[in-house]
C-alpha cells in the first residue's frame, strides 16, 4: 500500500504530463563499448538540477456589474499562491535498516501500483495522438540507457517510475525495453512507432556530452 502510493504521487509531482532482467538477447555491445557511450552523453532535464520550485496558486474571479451603454467586462479577481522549494537530493532522517524493516513487516501482496500507472501513461499518450505502448517503451529504454539520478530529486523519482522490475508482473516488452537501453542500443531506432518528438522525454530534456555551462558553477 504504502509503495502505490509513493508510486501514484510521483505521477502529481511530475503534473503532465515516465524492468530488471528478462531472457538475455543477442547483442554485439560488450561492457567497454556501452561505458563509453554511456560516458559520451547524458540527458538533462530542463528543469533546475539543484532542487527546482513548486508554485500552487489558488484563485476565483468575481464578475462586477457594470451599467453603461458601452457593452464590456469587468471582474474582481483574487488568488493566494504559495511557492515551495524542492530539496535537490534526497535525505533520510532515519537509518536504512528502519525502511527495510517496514519492507520485511509488510505483508506479502500483489502490487499493481506500476502496472496502472503505466496504463494510466499509455492511455494518455494515445488520446494525444502518439503510439502510446510504444513510447512508453521507448521512455523505459531511455531511463535504461542513461539514468537520470545527476538531475538531483526530480531525476531520481523518473528513475524509479520508469525502472520496472520481474516483480512487478509487467509485460515482457517492459523487461525487454530495460534491457534493451541498458546494452546501449539505440532507443529511438527500437521504438519506430515513437519517433524524435513523441518520447516522453523529447520535451522536458537533451542530451549534452558534458554538465550544462549554466549549472557548471552550481
Amino acid at each position: 500500500m504504502q509503495l502505490s502510493a509513493k508510486v501514484l504521487s510521483c505521477t502529481v509531482l511530475l503534473c503532465c504530463i515516465g524492468c530488471n532482467e528478462l531472457l538475455a538477447a543477442a547483442t554485439d555491445f560488450n561492457d567497454d563499448e556501452i561505458t563509453a557511450r554511456l560516458e559520451r552523453a547524458k540527458r538533462w532535464l530542463n528543469y533546475p538540477i539543484n532542487g527546482g520550485l513548486a508554485k500552487v496558486v489558488l484563485g476565483f474571479v468575481v464578475p462586477i456589474r457594470f451599467h453603461h451603454p458601452l457593452p464590456r467586462v469587468i471582474v474582481n479577481t483574487y488568488n493566494l499562491q504559495a511557492n515551495y522549494r524542492i530539496p535537490a537530493t534526497i535525505i533520510y532522517p532515519h537509518p536504512e535498516s528502519v525502511f527495510q524493516n517496514r519492507a520485511l513487516d509488510r505483508p506479502a501482496g500483489d502490487d499493481q501500483s506500476r502496472r496502472q500507472l503505466y496504463a494510466l501513461l499509455e492511455q494518455g499518450l494515445s488520446r494525444a495522438g502518439r503510439n502510446g505502448r510504444a513510447c512508453l517503451l521507448r521512455a523505459v529504454c531511455e531511463v535504461a540507457e542513461m539514468p537520470l539520478k545527476h538531475n538531483g530529486l526530480i531525476g531520481e523519482i523518473i528513475d524509479v517510475i520508469f525502472t520496472p522490475s520481474p516483480s512487478d508482473r509487467l509485460e515482457p516488452d517492459y523487461l525487454l525495453a530495460r534491457s534493451h537501453g541498458q546494452q546501449g542500443r539505440d532507443c529511438t531506432a527500437q521504438y519506430t512507432d515513437c519517433p524524435a518528438g513523441h518520447g516522453l522525454f523529447d520535451g522536458i530534456s537533451f542530451l549534452a556530452t558534458q554538465q550544462p555551462a549554466q549549472f557548471a558553477g552550481e
